[in-house]
């Protein structure tokens, strides 16, 4: 049974190769800009995603910064820009962004209600066939987010205890210098690579772009696991189920700790 709470689909996608530099005079300063685009556009993103709203019976109206945008108008302005931040629709907010220093872009979806997304495989199946297809995975908002923070100031916020949790320092130099929270050793944590991000899903879909960066063989032993479920979708893309519910606390340490192992050694 799918438990109810909120989750979210993360995507990701290599950049296309880097382009010429440019250079751009600022007073007396000159700044090179190289521009590095997805391999996937983001109209072309945005447009997949409408399509799949309209096969769900979803009725596709567009918000961004609190004004409604019909779907034609909202192509037409990222056409022209070429670039979408955040949007929101049917209790959906959608993201699109590159991280240029990681060499990978990505398409973060994110469930404002729990169950909104209806089917979260129905999300990702058009998106394997993308040029380059990394990875993508469903993660529990809330356990995602506690996992990952290290700010005190957002335990402070809400009330939360933090007094048991490790610390380490910020490492800058004082007095920028602060106690921050550990969370290199939590089973859900994720870090961002080079061309992916190393992270773990109760469900997730792996392509081959994801095991040219984390290695070949990582394939095998994924498929000869017995505790998980392993399916070979769109060709090559591989569909690992760990769990029928996403990862939401402590009880399935031993499970992320053991798909992470195995995904990526650590």
């Amino acid at each position: 049974m799918k438990n109810n709470r909120i989750e979210r689909l993360k995507l990701v996608f290599p950049l296309k190769p880097k382009f010429e530099s440019e250079k751009i005079e600022m007073g007396k300063s000159t700044v090179v800009w190289q521009a590095r685009n997805g391999e996937i556009a983001p109209v072309e993103a945005l447009q997949m995603l409408n399509d799949i709203m309209q096969q769900l019976g979803m009725e596709v109206k567009f918000k961004t910064q609190e004004k409604t945008i019909s779907t034609t108008a909202l192509l037409t302005r990222v056409a022209q820009t070429g670039k979408w931040t955040q949007i929101e629709s049917n209790n959906l907010s959608f993201q699109f962004g590159a991280v240029g220093l990681y060499d990978h872009s990505f398409i973060l979806i994110e469930e404002q209600v729990a169950g909104a997304a209806i089917c979260w495989d129905r999300w990702v199946k058009p998106f394997l066939a993308a040029p380059g297809f990394v990875q993508a995975w469903v993660s529990d908002v809330e356990y995602d987010h506690w996992q990952n923070a290290k700010d005190i100031l957002e335990y402070t916020a809400v009330g939360r205890d933090y007094s048991q949790l490790p610390m380490i320092s910020n490492g800058l130099p004082p007095p920028l210098e602060q106690k921050i929270i550990d969370t290199t050793n939590n089973p859900g944590r994720w870090s961002l690579q080079s061309g992916y991000v190393e992270a773990i899903g109760a469900t997730m879909w792996l392509g081959d772009s994801f095991w040219e960066r984390v290695g070949a063989d990582r394939k095998e032993r994924v498929k000869s696991v017995n505790w998980l479920n392993v399916e070979t979708v769109n060709d090559n893309t591989l569909h690992v189920r760990a769990s029928e519910n996403s990862f939401s606390d402590q009880r399935t340490a031993e499970v992320q700790n053991k798909l992470r192992a195995i995904l990526y050694g650590t």
